[in-house]
């Protein structure tokens, strides 16, 4: 049933039995439009209801049906497969011609991952490519920066804007690692995390002060394919190591040479410069790193909210379910193959049929568009399918314990609620605000209820801030739980 909004009471009957109960603590406020459902998901009945059916920004929630559709169609097993290719003649410990790196879309080629990759290639006897490391990014199209990371092309501090490729790692940032000197007054020591980084300057303009406190800024400037990394600011002599993360440039030199250092370190040289180019069809398979299955790898994007793995994502989505053509060829990892793979997957398999917007798949467009009643339907659809169900349930965070949710819902009540509610976040803060709240919450009378909460402000002029907006989400949640 559809029930008045939240500036009202609503009589409610709880199991049938007929108690009326006070609205939660989500009001109506001014400057505020929301579309809210919760259902129980043993028989369908709605809990509470406000304009279930109006579509609205829904911000990082838009990752709750990416990775429905990711699991849908890939499988939690899934395995993404970075193959390392070699041209010309191996004599010996030594490979006369280049080293191939073919990306495969895995947005988990990390730090674990690249140190085991070059002690692996030190087992199989190799010492050195006298030619060039060759990146092929082909299984994507050009396009590495769509509209919401086009900010980052000449300068960052931040790591959110990396540009998105098939051969991505670690995120595609520069680590940088900042530790205080001996003495105050001495510059803080500044480098690349683990190993320095060939050809790509950093500039060290930070101090040790007295104390425990730091103040630590990072900046990539980029001219053409040239970066510059400044770090600035102060570190306390007695402060832990501070670890900053920022956005490449360009991933394929900025992450040719991160790798080409692995590989050093290692005992494996590579002489030659770093390019992007396609792997010869007469190259020789060398080695393949196989990423964690696709389960953990939701895990991730999904508890922290990372908009890298989810671009990474729909791109390899849209490579391996193009709406037409054969899967998996070179260009065929667009935005637009994975968002309409997305597309045929609610309409398809969830049974939406009514209008919704989606233009990618990280939430970072302000113009998706979806209503609380389809997010809902997307939950009790997984929540439906075994096969897929606890792996996303599992990606979630949990209220007051972990990822983006940790340090909400701990001042409510006893307590009682850590742990029960397992959901994602959605944020934007411009053109208005926007917070949303969807999962999964566990209630003692109901069972398992699946929600959704999106709140966007009416205007710039007039709307409540993120940080209420959160409170009452929480608030409103906990008074289902306690009183509902």
């Amino acid at each position: 049933m559809r029930l008045p909004s939240f500036s009202a009471f609503l009589v409610i009957a709880v199991l049938g039995t007929g108690v009326a109960q006070p609205a939660p603590a989500l009001t109506n406020m001014n400057g505020n439009v929301e579309s809210i459902l919760v259902q129980r998901l043993s028989d369908g009945k709605v809990v509470y209801s406000s304009g279930p059916d109006r579509s609205l920004t829904p911000a990082s929630v838009t990752k709750v049906i990416t990775s429905a559709a990711l699991l849908h169609y890939f499988g939690p097993a899934h395995t993404f497969k970075t193959r390392f290719y070699y041209s010309g003649l191996r004599s010996g410990d030594v490979i006369q011609g280049n080293l191939y790196v073919k990306g495969d879309g895995d947005p988990l080629v990390i730090n674990e991952k690249l140190w085991q990759l070059a002690a692996d290639l030190r087992h199989l006897g190799v010492k050195s490519f006298t030619g060039d490391l060759i990146i092929d990014n082909d299984l994507f199209d050009n396009e590495k920066r769509d509209s919401s990371r086009q900010d980052g092309i000449k300068a960052s501090d931040r790591a959110y804007d990396a540009p998105v490729s098939a051969f991505g790692l670690n995120f595609n940032t520069l680590p940088i690692a900042v530790s205080p000197s001996a003495k105050a007054g001495q510059k803080g020591r500044v480098s690349f995390d683990p190993y320095p980084i060939p050809n790509l300057p950093l500039i060290n303009n930070t101090s040790t002060t007295t104390g425990v406190k730091s103040s630590i800024q990072a900046v990539r400037q980029s001219r053409g394919n040239q970066s510059t990394l400044v770090v600035s600011g102060s570190i306390g002599s007695q402060a832990p190591m501070v670890k900053v993360y920022r956005s490449m440039g360009n991933a394929v030199t900025e992450g040719g040479e991160q790798l080409r250092a692995f590989l050093e370190a290692s005992g494996v040289l590579v002489h030659g410069k770093v390019k992007e180019g396609s792997t010869p069809v007469s190259a020789k398979l060398l080695y393949t790193l196989e990423s964690y299955d696709l389960g953990f790898i939701v895990r991730g994007l999904n508890h922290y909210s990372n908009n890298f793995i989810a671009d990474m994502l729909v791109k390899r989505l849209g490579a391996a379910f193009p709406e037409r053509g054969e899967a998996d060829v070179d260009g065929s990892g667009t935005l637009k193959n994975g968002v309409s793979a997305i597309e045929r997957f609610l309409r398809d398999e969830v049974g939406i049929k009514d209008k919704f917007e989606i233009i990618n798949g990280s939430g970072l467009d302000n113009r998706n568009r979806f209503s609380a009643e389809q997010i809902v339907k997307v939950l009790t659809y997984m929540h439906q399918h075994m096969e897929l169900y606890p792996e996303f349930l599992a990606s979630f965070p949990a209220s007051g314990l972990t990822g983006t949710l940790e340090k909400r819902f701990k001042k409510l009540g006893d307590g009682e609620i850590q742990g029960l509610v397992r959901a994602k976040t959605g944020t934007l803060s411009q053109p208005v605000s926007v917070s949303s709240l969807a999962g999964y919450m566990g209630h003692p009378k109901h069972g398992m209820l699946a929600f959704a909460i999106l709140n966007n402000g009416k205007s710039p002029d007039n709307q409540p801030t993120v940080a209420d907006f959160r409170r009452r989400q929480d608030q409103a949640l906990y008074e289902i739980l306690a009183k509902y």
